[in-house]
């Protein structure tokens, strides 16, 4: 699909909410009271609906995890009536957004809008470097309370209020800016969306990486996180101005 295509469709969209969303039953409900029809699924039942709404964080996880083509609405709060009825009558576009697949010895985790590595205890200065699979020496090393790589979908979040650029979407690139540098000039960097990797140099204080706002585990010093692109996702839009 292309990027920011409009829906169009003479009947009202089957909508299936992920079960693992805290008040599933209450957007279900929302739902059905604005006339829709809607269930709960989880990722892996979730074909054949046209739609399915699920939260921030985990269960973008789970959804990339299980190669879900149906269009998702992320939500970060409950779902309010005037949404739904314009879920229902088709006043969103889909948008194909890029996933980043986030590798660490323990595992890996899918990021729709971005990486964070940051000290746990506020105001505590860490090192941290990024590098590319391409390149002998590494792109940046600084000093700072941490760092927030993310695609074009997150640039206009954290990123962008810690100084970062915003990213045109469609833009095959990550941005990687600094948090509370120790440098007065820090850079940022943008790199094209084909291999990054994350590495603490020394801390003195514990490290945690956070995926799309998640706390995943402690990256401990000398330890590198890896980032790839891991397909797209099928992304809702809805107008400015009513978003959740």
């Amino acid at each position: 699909m292309s990027d920011g295509e409009a829906v169009d469709r003479d009947e009202r969209p089957d909508i299936a909410v992920l079960a693992s969303t805290d008040g599933a039953a209450d957007v279900v409900e929302t739902i059905r009271a604005a006339g829709g029809v809607a269930g709960t699924a989880t990722a892996e039942t979730v074909a054949g609906t046209d739609l399915v709404i699920a939260p921030t964080g985990d269960a973008i996880a789970e959804l990339a995890t299980a190669d879900v083509s149906t269009p998702v609405l992320p939500i970060a709060d409950d779902l309010r009536p005037e949404t739904a009825e314009r879920l229902l009558d088709g006043q969103y576009t889909v948008t194909e957004r890029p996933l980043v697949a986030v590798e660490t010895d323990s595992g890996i985790a899918h990021a729709l809008s971005d990486i964070t590595l940051t000290t746990a205890a506020a105001a505590t200065i860490s090192e941290f470097s990024l590098d590319r699979p391409d390149r002998s020496t590494p792109i940046g090393r600084f000093r700072a309370d941490g760092v927030v790589v993310t695609t074009p979908a997150g640039s206009r979040g954290y990123a962008h209020t810690v100084g970062g650029p915003i990213v045109a979407p469609g833009s095959d690139v990550l941005t990687a800016v600094p948090i509370s540098p120790f440098a007065t000039d820090p850079n940022h960097w943008v790199v094209p969306l084909a291999g990054l990797s994350l590495t603490v140099e020394r801390d003195d204080a514990d490290v945690e990486l956070l995926v799309d706002g998640r706390t995943v585990e402690t990256v401990e010093p000398g330890a590198t996180v890896e980032l790839a692109r891991a397909g797209t996702l099928p992304i809702v839009s809805l107008p400015d101005g009513d978003r959740e």
